[in-house]
């Protein structure tokens, strides 16, 4: 341990400018208790939760920079010192070995905004996918030219996440607090989209935007986005109290804003989905509202870590308690700081009697710490488990397992990436981007064999537990193909974990949730 310590600080010195050093000083502007105050919770589920070494996706975020000042923006430096801190290429080169070293999979590029240092980008994208690592860019757009994303393009950039505010100019405008960014907006997701990236776009519901969901959608489709998100705002770290009454939504009003994605979605045809979790019990009808629920909180899943610009580390992006500088004590360290996020500590404790608390694992925690001023307390928007009136029914897929009972040869395609997690005994599987699912010892060294030997098998070879069932979830999620079975993937990135849904013949279900009906 003082041997890591030494080193992080030699390597701070390395990287660091006399100019960063003078300037470097902490982002947390809020109080969080002592992690000593909080201890894993009791639930009624079987599911066990696995701990990771290190993180599946990195959310970097390359400069304090950007173009526009949202009122909803969650960066709790963005009055103090937005554009003082950058990564460089020599900060970059060490946080890429650090991702290396510990099997990160995917990393989404951000800032500030990533484009206001467009040459860093270039350069981390390039580094990235030369050593297969996938990346993404979380972008305004509002820099973005065709010439510009092409390149990005070339260098393995296949999806950009853009910001979108309003289907109003003026409201845009007050929103970003930039005057034209609207048209630069649009004029972003074209090039965008010529240039042929992959475009999805979120909207952070406010009390100022929180009726223009349809509208906007449909104009997104029209300019070829891909994807629409809507989610709550979560009262950002300069705003906890929202003392304007700017920075919240109702039940009934994140409700329809999601009642609106789905008419989207039946109108159009465009995919549709949230990026912050709701609690299902909000949800209640979980059969209407299935493209909503699976993501849960990928900070307590365990997939998700966030490094600032100035090296800063945070298990949500939109927490501002720093878990260890970086560059001080290394990814593995910073990360190992957040267990309380990924040991079920977090979890609410009047959710213990709910089945469903691994799939929505007690919904915001942010939002619950904004409210409380603790990171395990009710989560507002939540109800209760009583109100989850029709359950989640996973889709089988009779055809693909059909295929499979019949005997067709399989295989993993080489794109897919393993990590073997040697405290625990098990394997991690990566499809794509930023969705990865949990295997077995045994049907890890099983796939990563017959990827290394690239054999072919059928479900005869396959000795492990619930094979047919299991193969069936990999082909349909795409983490293995077969020449003989022609499927339509969703790729989304996230997709929910059969594991942790709730058994729908438990006595203890169905009196955890007496309003619900099979």
């Amino acid at each position: 341990m003082l041997k890591l310590k030494i080193m992080s600080k030699n390597i701070k010195s390395e990287v660091f400018s006399e100019l960063d050093l003078k300037r470097e000083k902490s982002h947390q502007i809020n109080q969080y208790p002592d992690e000593s105050s909080y201890k894993p919770k009791i639930k009624v589920t079987k599911y066990k939760k696995r701990v990771y070494s290190a993180p599946t996706v990195i959310n970097l975020e390359v400069t304090e920079a950007c173009n526009v000042k949202c009122r909803h923006c969650y960066n709790p430096w963005r009055d103090k010192s937005a554009g003082k801190f950058n990564v460089d290429e020599k900060k970059f080169d060490f946080l890429l070995d650090e991702f290396i070293k510990n099997k990160v999979f995917h990393v989404i590029i951000s800032g500030g905004e990533p484009l206001a240092r467009y040459d860093l980008t270039s350069y981390a994208i390039d580094k990235l996918h030369k050593n297969n690592i996938s990346t993404s860019l979380n972008s305004n757009l509002m820099l973005a030219t065709e010439e510009k994303m092409l390149k990005l393009k070339s260098l393995g950039l296949d999806h950009v996440l853009t910001s979108w505010f309003s289907f109003y100019k003026k409201e845009t405008d007050f929103i970003t607090t930039y005057k034209g960014s609207f048209q630069k907006i649009i004029d972003g997701i074209k090039a965008t989209v010529k240039s042929g990236i992959r475009v999805s776009a979120n909207t952070i519901v406010t009390q100022h935007n929180k009726n223009t969901i349809y509208d906007s959608g449909k104009f997104l489709h029209s300019l070829g986005v891909s994807q629409f998100f809507a989610h709550r705002v979560i009262p950002p770290a300069y705003d906890r109290s929202d003392k304007n009454n700017e920075h919240h939504t109702t039940i009934e009003e994140s409700k329809f804003s999601l009642d609106e994605l789905l008419r989207l979605k039946n109108d159009t045809g465009i995919k549709v989905g949230t990026l912050i979790n709701y609690p299902l019990c909000m949800l209640g009808d979980l059969e209407k509202y299935k493209d909503f629920i699976g993501r849960g909180c990928p900070t307590q899943s365990g997939h998700r870590f966030s490094i600032n610009s100035n090296g800063e580390t945070h298990g949500c992006v939109m927490e501002d308690k720093d878990y260890g500088n970086v560059y001080e004590v290394g990814l593995k360290k910073a990360y190992a700081n957040t267990m309380s996020w990924r040991n079920e500590s977090y979890l609410f404790e009047g959710c213990k009697g709910c089945h469903y608390i691994d799939v929505c694992q007690s919904g915001c925690r942010m939002h619950g710490m904004a409210a409380s001023g603790r990171m395990d307390q009710k989560d507002p928007l939540m109800p209760g488990k009583e109100f989850i009136t029709k359950p989640y029914k996973l889709e089988k897929d009779t055809f693909i397992e059909e295929k499979i009972k019949s005997g067709v040869d399989l295989y993993v395609p080489k794109s897919i990436r393993f990590r073997y997690e040697k405290e625990e005994n098990f394997y991690l599987l990566n499809i794509r981007w930023g969705n990865s699912i949990e295997l077995s010892e045994e049907e890890g060294k099983f796939l990563v064999e017959m990827q290394t030997g690239n054999k072919k098998f059928n479900l005869k070879n396959c000795l492990f537990d619930n094979a047919l069932s299991r193969l069936t979830g990999f082909v349909a999620k795409e983490a293995l193909k077969s020449d003989d079975i022609q499927i339509e993937v969703r790729k989304t990135g996230v997709n929910i974990d059969p594991a942790k849904l709730p058994d729908l013949t438990d006595k203890g279900f169905m009196e955890s949730h007496p309003n619900l009906k099979l």
